[in-house]
């Protein structure tokens, strides 16, 4: 388990590098375009189209992010209700279905870079190809379906530890 939490640690480390790097690429292109056009009277429809790529990626990474740390919106007026072993099945399920979601977005995400791929469309103004774009989608729920599953694991394990500790 410790390289695990080395791997996972390392990850989050790449995860906050390409996000600190987005944000900022985010910003400055934003700026630049506003700048642009209020005072000189140009538009830059390369800087907006950089700007949502950008918010794109930091979006979806940072969905695992806030899904590994617990920082997620989430409706828990019924599970707080709950205590012991009725609770902790209830995560675990909670857990599973977060696994089979993550799986079928990654299986998605996967198929639309594939076709992308196959048909070489790019981006309208930067001529990127949408492959990469849509990158973001197998990137991000394939580090979700990675951490979560370590984190179902560790439940699973503690859930029996628990078990054999009463």
């Amino acid at each position: 388990m410790k390289k695990t939490k080395k791997v996972l640690e390392w990850i989050t480390k790449v995860e906050y590098a390409i996000m600190i790097v987005a944000f900022v690429l985010m910003v400055l292109c934003y700026f630049t375009s506003v700048v642009n056009r209020n005072f000189i009277k140009v538009s830059m429809p390369w800087a907006e189209e950089l700007a949502l790529y950008s918010m794109t990626f930091m979006a979806l990474l940072g969905t695992e992010v806030g899904l590994r740390d617990g920082t997620q919106v989430a409706v828990t007026a019924v599970i707080e209700k709950l205590h012991g072993t009725t609770r902790k099945v209830v995560d675990l399920v909670k857990q599973l279905v977060l696994e089979l979601f993550s799986f079928s977005m990654l299986n998605a995400g996967v198929q639309l870079v594939a076709k992308q791929l196959q048909h070489g469309q790019t981006t309208p103004v930067l001529k990127i190809p949408m492959s990469f774009m849509y990158s973001s989608l197998v990137l991000a729920f394939g580090l979700i379906l990675l951490v979560q599953t370590v984190t179902f694991v560790e439940m699973i394990l503690n859930f029996k530890k628990k078990e054999a500790d009463v």
